[in-house]
C-alpha cells in the first residue's frame, strides 16, 4: 500500500483535522468554514471527523490546549532557572525564539476570529491571562504595575508584531524579527 492510501492512526487524523482546521478557519473565518468543508478537505467522511471532534468549538478548544501545554513548558523552564533581573528578557526571548509556524498560524486564527475567541475568554479559556502566571514567576511582588506591563507586553509581541503587520506584505521571518527587537526593548533596563 502506497502512502497515499495509507489509513492514518487516530492520533495521526487528529493532528491532520487540527492542521486543515487551523489553516481553514484562518483563512476562511470560523463562521465561514463547516465541518463538511474540513471533511472533503481531508478526504475523510462528516462521520469520522465527529468521531474525534463533537463540534467546530471543540476543534477551537483542542487547538488552545496546544497552545496552553506551551505556555506550561515554558512555566516549568521558568521555575529551573535562577532569579534574577534578567529573568524576564530571558523567558520572553525564549517564547519569541520558541515561535514557530504553528504558533504564528495560531495567533493569525485568533487575530481572524475575535467572536470564538472572545467567547472562550468569557468561559474561563482566556489565552492572554495564561501569561499572568509566567509573569508572576519572573518578577518580584514588589514590582510596579508599570513594569508588570511591560512584561506582559514582551510576552505578546508577536502577536503585536502580526497585527501591525497585516497588509504590509511582512513575512514571518520580518514578524518575529521585529518581536524579538520589542521584546528586547521592552525588557532592557
Amino acid at each position: 500500500m502506497d502512502e497515499t492510501t495509507r489509513r492514518r492512526s487516530g492520533s495521526e487524523t487528529k493532528a491532520e483535522i487540527l492542521r486543515v482546521a487551523l489553516e481553514q478557519f484562518t483563512e476562511r473565518g470560523y463562521e465561514g468554514t463547516s465541518i463538511r468543508d474540513l471533511a472533503v478537505t481531508l478526504g475523510i467522511t462528516k462521520s469520522s471527523l465527529y468521531y474525534h471532534f463533537a463540534n467546530k468549538e471543540a476543534i477551537v478548544r483542542a487547538l488552545l490546549d496546544g497552545r496552553r501545554d506551551e505556555i506550561d513548558d515554558l512555566i516549568a523552564w521558568v521555575d529551573e532557572q535562577e532569579p534574577g533581573a534578567d529573568l524576564v528578557r530571558r523567558a520572553a526571548l525564549r517564547w519569541v525564539e520558541s515561535t514557530g509556524r504553528d504558533r504564528v498560524q495560531g495567533m493569525r486564527f485568533a487575530h481572524a476570529n475575535r467572536p470564538i475567541m472572545q467567547k472562550l475568554a468569557a468561559e474561563g479559556t482566556d489565552r492572554r491571562s495564561w501569561f499572568d502566571v509566567v509573569v508572576d514567576r519572573v518578577l518580584p511582588q514588589t514590582t510596579s504595575r508599570a513594569e508588570r506591563l511591560r512584561a506582559q507586553m514582551a510576552f505578546d509581541t508577536v502577536s503585536a508584531a502580526l497585527f501591525a503587520a497585516q497588509g504590509t506584505g511582512a513575512s514571518d521571518d520580518d514578524v518575529l524579527a521585529a518581536a524579538r527587537d520589542a521584546t528586547v526593548r521592552l525588557t532592557g533596563a
